[in-house]
């Protein structure tokens, strides 16, 4: 007889190989869609996040001006009733703590300093620096060169008497780095960095260092285009960042002053969080990948290991053993199984039992008698 051979792999390592490719593969294409929905959340958290923040930073603009809008209008309520001694205090009380304002005065149509908070370059002619011949158009904020090339930023109210005719100008100057400190204050606070862009297009302040390369990005070119968008660029000190273009300051009291913003955030701002979601998702597909492991564990020594010994067991019987059959009812095929094993053995004993009967009567072997 042909001498059976049987190979090594076994039912149960089968079925274990396979149960562990597919929770590699169900990990592996997990974590990698996975990785990339986190990634297109963090892009648009990210976004959210610098548009939002932007227009908190121009609404913060917008009231730190608002404030000395308003007590320039009040003082230009009150100039018409009051002495100049008695204005004169109102323009010093304006600077008295020296924070913000470092000049208040009411300048004629033709640039003559009538007076000014603690008397300050009263008698002098400013007609022509540059703040003074803005004003002449309307209502100005910016900034500008005063007296030896100083420069401030500046606030011009004009004046309407009788007629409509512009009977002069308030005008407020605040220290050089007021605003810009304030701006530089906020922008630390929510973790963005900006570009603040006067009418003529030029950067009136920056939280950082913007160079004449950074002048020509996409976003600068859309502020002062007068177009709202959202997009990715590097920047030479920032690096890669998410920008917003703000065309407009957003609405208040103020006159149209024409300023634009450019507003970045670091493109990897949440990456700590996003690599901590990662983390924890892989941890619980992990946590699945071996809970499957140990199912299938559980599968094989439940019914696939009792399956390996009936199957031990059959073959020791079809070779002769004299071995008893082992029973299992755990499933349906097993039970089948283990009662055609039984069924079979029993057959083939009463096949040997009438082989020895006719040995016996006819006196010699049952081989004999073939032959």
């Amino acid at each position: 007889m042909r001498k059976m051979t049987f190979t090594n792999l076994g039912l149960d390592k089968a079925f274990l190989g396979f149960m562990v490719l597919g929770a590699l593969v169900f990990f592996g294409v997990t974590v990698f869609f996975i990785s990339q929905r986190v990634q297109n959340l963090q892009d648009s958290l990210t976004r959210s996040v610098v548009e939002v923040r932007g227009e908190h930073i121009g609404l913060d603009i917008v009231n730190h001006f608002d404030d000395h809008w308003m007590d320039m209008e009040a003082l230009a309520t009150a100039l018409p009733f009051t002495d100049g001694a008695t204005f004169r205090s109102f323009l010093t009380r304006e600077v008295a703590d020296g924070e913000h304002l470092v000049w208040a005065a009411f300048v004629t149509v033709q640039g003559d300093v009538v007076l000014a908070s603690r008397q300050q370059r009263e008698g002098e002619n400013v007609g022509a620096e540059d703040w003074f011949l803005r004003a002449a158009h309307g209502a100005t904020i910016g900034y500008a060169e005063v007296g030896e090339g100083e420069r401030r930023l500046i606030m011009t109210l004009p004046l309407q008497s009788v007629g409509n005719f512009t009977a002069g100008f308030l005008t407020f100057h605040f220290r050089p780095d007021w605003l810009e400190s304030k701006v530089r204050e906020i922008a630390d606070s929510l973790d963005v960095d900006v570009v603040v862009l006067d009418g003529s297009g030029a950067p009136a302040l920056s939280s950082f260092a913007i160079s004449e390369q950074d002048i020509g990005r996409v976003s600068v070119q859309n502020a002062l285009a007068g177009q709202r968008t959202t997009q990715i660029e590097v920047w030479e000190q920032l690096g890669r960042s998410y920008t917003i273009s703000i065309p407009h300051l957003p609405e208040s009291l103020l006159p149209s002053i024409g300023w634009r913003m450019v507003v970045l955030t670091p493109t990897d701002q949440f990456m700590e969080q996003t690599r901590e979601l990662q983390i924890a998702l892989s941890e619980i597909l992990g946590a699945v990948a071996f809970a499957l492991l140990a199912m299938s564990l559980g599968f094989i020594r439940i019914f696939l290991v009792p399956l390996h010994r009936i199957a031990v067991n059959a073959h020791e019987i079809a070779g002769g053993a004299e071995v008893l059959p082992i029973e299992n009812h755990r499933t349906t095929e097993l039970s089948i199984l283990s009662s055609a094993i039984a069924r079979m053995q029993g057959r083939m004993l009463a096949a040997e039992d009438r082989v020895a009967q006719l040995e016996s009567r006819e006196g010699r072997p049952a081989s004999d008698a073939r032959n």
